[in-house]
């Protein structure tokens, strides 16, 4: 619930900011052609979605969030710390095609982690500590660079939180593997000892 709320906080934060921080760069009374900087956003939202669909089959839903997260925080950075326009948009564009990643693969985990008969109450819940988020950075008043920090502070802690939870989910699996196996040897073995007792 805290790494889904720490990447949706940093792209609602995304939305709010990302117009002032590329009407900051321009110079006199130069006007930016918003409706396309917005169309290439959702374009490569779209692009995230269909690499989702290229990797989900050769790697983990929690591996590929572990890296989607990482480069979301990078991005972030660049877009805090970038000095022309251009570095700030080429980030801004990697930056949503991570979001177009982290739906479906946020979906997957959530259906494999969260129990189907508490799943309204839980995702609820997600939404506290959302909610927190959004209200601090509107409240604040943040200037772009400052909350794009905030953004790359997030998801830098998104992905280590990500990376524990995966490990985690590992050591699970092998656990209930290694069991599985001694519940399927355990009827042979007690068999051959009973075959060995008849001779």
């Amino acid at each position: 619930g805290l790494i889904s709320s720490l990447f949706e906080g940093s792209m609602y934060i995304f939305v709010f900011m990302w117009t002032p921080a590329l009407t900051s760069l321009t110079e006199g009374d130069a006007e930016l052609p918003f409706g396309l900087i917005f169309s290439t956003f959702m374009v490569c939202c779209m692009a995230g979605s269909s690499l989702f669909s290229i990797f989900i089959g050769r790697f983990k839903g929690e591996m590929m969030a572990v890296v989607v997260f990482a480069v979301g925080a990078i991005s972030m950075a660049v877009i805090a710390v970038g000095s022309t326009d251009t570095i700030k948009f080429t980030a801004m564009n990697v930056f949503e095609m991570t979001v177009g990643m982290y739906f479906p693969i946020m979906g997957t985990m959530k259906g494999t982690i969260v129990p189907e008969d508490k799943r309204a109450a839980i995702y609820n819940l997600y939404r506290i500590p959302l909610n927190f988020i959004v209200l601090f950075s509107l409240l604040t008043d943040l200037t772009p660079t400052q909350s794009f920090t905030l953004n790359g502070c997030m998801l830098g802690l998104a992905t280590i939180l990500q990376f524990i939870l995966m490990k985690r989910r590992l050591i699970g699996e092998r656990s209930q593997q290694e069991v599985s196996d001694k519940d399927e040897t355990e009827p042979l073995v007690k068999e051959e000892s009973a075959k060995v007792a008849r001779v």
